[in-house]
């Protein structure tokens, strides 16, 4: 998830009361859940809609829906300063981009338009690894701009924070440069973008240099995106230049990016027939519910010709505009339709067992939660991961594996909680993928100011007593999550079942949680399979 969040006396001074109080009325149709606690406002987006990731963007989007103010003109217009690339560049950072902004001084919008790009780092450019954005003030420096190879030894800059020294040094001592240093594939070549006198305007993409650093005075900005992933250059350039428009800067793009200005307001062909087939009806009314959602619309032979902005990074295809539709439509007007079904289902056999275990849970006043199944690899740099399924391109880096362990997105689910009365006892049950292999897991917690090995192990002899009469053994074993000599191996009858103890100091405090927490994770495949004997 992409959260966005901001004091609420800012965001009613940014956007006005009447858009602040249309915030979750417009939840309803967009899909992000909004909540307000001592007194700042916080907006958790699913990952695929990157153009409403900012406050301003919802406002202009809350514009054109409730207001009808339809976007009719193209934003962008041209400009004849350029940034080159040359051929030494080429196979470090094949796609370069560029485009300026101008209007009035930053002010206020400094700290914003640098967090933005900090969330387009993350989201788009999986930090950086894709996609990396760099800020100038035009007016200190002089175009053309080339973007070039310079020697590690030879090339000497101060960078934006007054930090003097050669590529090399930047990048073994500077905190930017020892984060990212791995971006660079060469190591003894970086790139560089210079302008027409030789300074250095940064080096993409780690840092930018002094001469072109932004402040609260600049009034024209130029912005270069760089990477190896043309749709994700491609994204940055759309997605930052709305952004500039929504804060009231004209964005112009140099000529040498004509390849690429096409894509704002792309076609894209609706049939009658495919609304009809996606939503069961057509509206009377399609071409407005489209404009309100942000697109140009035309009435056509048999259905639509729909343009879309090019800061709508989402939309692929017909599928993207009807889902959109709909929306703007209203799920609730949709009448709903009987399924004819080809048979009589009856219930699953894992689904009783576990119907059973969690009535156990229950009936000792454990709470059931759920978390996702896909979670951040961050969360296994400790413990360790065994699920073998990453995702190659994941819209967010919070959700990049599927899990092979319930334990952490529960302690995720406690960071969020850790404000609440203790103790927390809850509990998860859900599937995990280990080596490739997906099983069904239990997961236990106790969490309370003096929760203790004894506290969980009291849980799991109720649980085995009440679902296969066996009881169970604690063999000790060296777990990276379990405090030494505080937990080990399950074992029931002859079978290890799973792993139970008190959780290591180390991993609690990477979530936050200063409250000890005691667990068990067992396989309740292998539990359902001795229940059966």
């Amino acid at each position: 998830m992409v959260v966005i969040k901001e004091s609420k006396e800012k965001l009613i001074n940014d956007i006005g009361i009447n858009y602040y109080s249309t915030l979750g009325k417009f939840a309803d149709i967009i899909g992000y859940s909004i909540e307000e606690e001592n007194g700042e406002v916080k907006l958790e987006f699913n990952p695929d809609r990157p153009d409403l990731f900012s406050f301003y963007a919802l406002k202009c989007n809350m514009k054109t829906f409730y207001d009808r103010d339809y976007r009719i003109k193209p934003f962008f217009g041209k400009s004849g300063v350029i940034l080159r690339a040359d051929n030494s560049i080429k196979a470090e950072i094949p796609y370069v981009t560029s485009f300026i902004a101008r209007g009035k001084s930053l002010g206020n919008y400094y700290e914003h338009i640098i967090s933005y790009q900090e969330r387009l780092h993350e989201t788009i450019g999986k930090s950086r690894k894709k996609m990396a954005i760099g800020i100038h003030d035009i007016g200190n420096i002089h175009p053309p701009f080339l973007l070039t190879m310079k020697g590690m030894e030879t090339l000497e800059f101060t960078t934006y924070d007054n930090f003097h020294g050669t590529a090399r040094e930047i990048l073994e001592r500077h905190d930017k440069g020892k984060q990212f240093h791995d971006l660079i594939s060469s190591d003894k070549m970086v790139p560089v973008i210079l302008d027409s006198e030789g300074d250095v305007m940064s080096m993409p993409p780690i840092i930018n240099g002094y001469k072109s650093r932004i402040g609260e005075s600049t009034s024209q900005l130029f912005f270069d995106i760089t990477g190896n992933d043309y749709k994700a250059v491609l994204s940055a350039l759309y997605l930052f230049g709305y952004e500039m428009t929504y804060l009231g800067y004209e964005v112009i793009i140099p000529d040498i990016n004509r390849d690429i200005i096409d894509y704002d307001w792309r076609k894209i062909s609706l049939t009658h027939n495919e609304i009809k087939k996606l939503m069961g009806l057509e509206p009377e009314n399609t071409v407005v519910l489209l404009r309100k959602m942000g697109y140009r619309c035309e009435v056509m032979s048999g259905g639509y010709q729909v343009y879309v902005p090019g800061n709508r990074v989402d939309v692929m295809g017909p599928a993207d505009v009807i889902e959109d539709i709909a929306k703007a439509y209203g799920y609730d007007n949709i009448p709903g339709k009987k399924l004819n079904t080809g048979g009589t289902g009856l219930p699953y056999p894992f689904n009783e067992d576990e119907h059973i275990i969690k009535d156990i849970l229950i009936s000792i006043n454990y709470q059931e939660v759920r978390t996702f199944v896909l979670n951040s690899g961050e969360f296994y740099r400790i413990p360790g991961y065994s699920g073998d399924v990453t995702i190659t391109n994941p819209k967010s880096l919070e959700y990049s594996v599927i899990r092979d362990k319930l334990f952490p997105g529960m302690l995720s689910l406690l960071a969020i909680n850790k404000r609440r009365k203790l103790p927390l006892k809850i509990f998860e049950v859900g599937p995990v993928v280990i080596s490739g292999n997906q099983e069904n897991h239990l997961c236990v917690f106790y969490n309370n100011s003096k929760a203790s090995y004894s506290d969980i192990y009291g849980v799991l002899g109720y649980l085995l007593s009440r679902t296969v009469n066996v009881e169970a053994k604690v063999l000790q074993s060296d777990y990276k999550e379990i405090i030494p000599g505080r937990g080990g191996d399950i074992v029931a009858g002859d079978m290890t079942i799973g792993v139970i103890g008190e959780m290591n100091p180390e991993i609690l405090d990477n979530f936050g949680i200063q409250n000890p927490v005691a667990f068990l994770e067992i396989n309740l495949d292998k539990l359902s399979g001795m229940a059966k004997k």
